[in-house]
């Protein structure tokens, strides 16, 4: 069997169009989460209407897709660590008991002089039962309480960053998700549309070679031709069933649902002017501005700030005031004692200071203030990869709108050029090479169409994630 070329070209260049957008979609996939093996995602009982604009497929992500909730949860494990460190502010009371039996009965000997007689006396019961209650409040611990709820504040900041690092991860990669399953249906619709002309003109074909007007060649060609496109249907088919799998991933719904996805109208305006956005210069100040991962690090550097305080605090004073109250017996309400108080209670002091500790205390202090500037360094970093990510962005839209242009022009020269050459086939006016030729080249043009619209849709999704900021 004789193959077409072209239509070799044309079969390549789709599945290349096909595999980059899936390869968006898989470098896309961790950011939604991973499901343990053999779980299935259950199908949310609100699920509504199975017809979704792609603002509703995002807010259906948010609200359901699980590193979301992950990372909700993380807020509230830093507001409980805020809680705990602002617990340390307030006084503390402790209470214990304890219960001693003493083999013989404790006595004490008073003498008045060395080797002259001894007076021995019991001094305890040989049944004690103690009671104790204590309240313990810092008044001054070198700042470091301070400083520990400081870095507490920080943590928490730090998690509400990632979270929206997480959101607009998600919001990315359902954008670009349901993009592509809008691609690979526009795929699909005209790859359909070419096995449909084929079959046409292999009808056709097998007509003249009926009347013995054309070579049987023709018809092996239009054959060969038609069963190519059967296979990239069902390769374009296959390819739709992925992408779909990963956008109800992402949403957190079950793999097998089928969603109607309604068109982005996200185009170029319509007078080939440029779109409004503001200068690159405008976009590096906002995306260093907005990108959550630069304000959790800023976050990260105040928490080292904070952290060598704390450290530092080790080589203060610490002072506290306390109160007991003790109740000591041999019955277990300790209220019996026919030796010393039943009961007691004192108020007091304490001031502890350490003076050695081989060196930790300045090693702590070394070990936050490099972990500072290590944080700075990699800000200064970031904020160039930023700044790239906003140019590669800002340049990819610009390609996919002029791409854009020119496809739009290409589809409809593909199409005239494709009726011209079918009608001259039937007057014998073309030869069957060249109505496969014009076929090919009407496909390349859609799909190089479709590619470039949803191009231009998904560039516009990267610099919006690139910039933080919606347009």
């Amino acid at each position: 069997m004789v193959r077409n070329p072209s239509n070799r070209n044309i079969s390549r260049k789709t599945s290349l169009w096909m595999s980059v957008f899936a390869l968006v979609i898989l470098v896309a996939v961790p950011a939604g989460g991973e499901a343990r093996a053999g779980e299935r995602l259950p199908v949310p009982r609100d699920l509504p209407a199975r017809v979704f604009t792609i603002q509703e497929a995002v807010e259906y992500g948010l609200a359901h897709n699980p590193v979301m909730q992950a990372a909700d949860e993380d807020i509230k494990s830093a507001e409980q660590g805020v809680k705990a460190a602002q617990a340390d502010f307030l006084p503390r009371v402790d209470g214990s008991y304890s219960f001693t039996q003493w083999q013989d009965k404790p006595i004490a000997k008073i003498t008045d002089l060395p080797g002259s007689p001894y007076v021995q006396f019991q001094t305890s019961d040989t049944t004690l039962n103690h009671w104790q209650a204590q309240i313990t409040q810092p008044l001054f611990q070198g700042f470091g309480i301070q400083a520990r709820y400081e870095m507490a504040k920080q943590e928490k900041h730090i998690a509400g960053h990632r979270r929206s690092e997480t959101s607009l991860n998600l919001v990315r990669d359902v954008r670009r998700a349901f993009i592509s399953v809008l691609y690979a249906q526009k795929v699909i619709e005209v790859v359909r549309q070419n096995v449909t002309q084929l079959r046409s003109h292999y009808d056709d074909a097998a007509a003249l070679y009926r009347q013995g007007l054309t070579a049987r060649n023709d018809t092996l060609k239009a054959d060969v031709a038609l069963a190519d496109a059967l296979q990239r249907e069902k390769e374009a088919v296959k390819q739709l069933s992925i992408l779909r799998f990963q956008l109800n991933r992402l949403l957190g719904i079950e793999e097998s649902a089928e969603l109607e996805l309604i068109e982005w109208e996200k185009t170029p305006p319509a007078d080939g002017t440029r779109d409004a956005l503001p200068q690159l210069n405008e976009l590096f100040l906002r995306a260093e501005k907005n990108r959550p991962e630069l304000a959790s690090i800023d976050a990260g550097i105040r928490e080292a700030e904070e952290g060598g305080r704390a450290a530092r605090s080790a080589a203060f004073p610490r002072v506290s005031l306390f109160g007991t109250y003790y109740r000591e017996g041999k019955d277990f309400p300790a209220t019996e004692n026919d030796f010393s108080n039943d009961h007691n209670a004192a108020v007091g002091v304490r001031v502890d200071w350490n003076f050695f500790e081989g060196g930790k205390t300045r090693a702590n202090i070394s070990q936050w203030r490099h972990r500072r500037e290590a944080l700075k360094k990699r800000r200064t970093d970031l904020v160039k990869q930023v700044q790239i990510e906003v140019k590669e962005a800002f340049e990819q839209l610009e390609v996919a709108r002029a791409n854009l242009a020119t496809a739009r022009v290409a589809v409809t020269q593909a199409e005239e050029n494709q009726r011209i050459t079918h009608v001259q086939y039937r007057e014998q006016m073309a030869i069957e090479t060249e109505v496969l030729d014009a076929q090919s080249y009407l496909v390349q043009a859609r799909n190089n169409f479709y590619a470039a619209l949803y191009g231009y849709q998904l560039a516009w999704v990267n610099l919006e994630r690139a910039v933080a900021e919606s347009f």
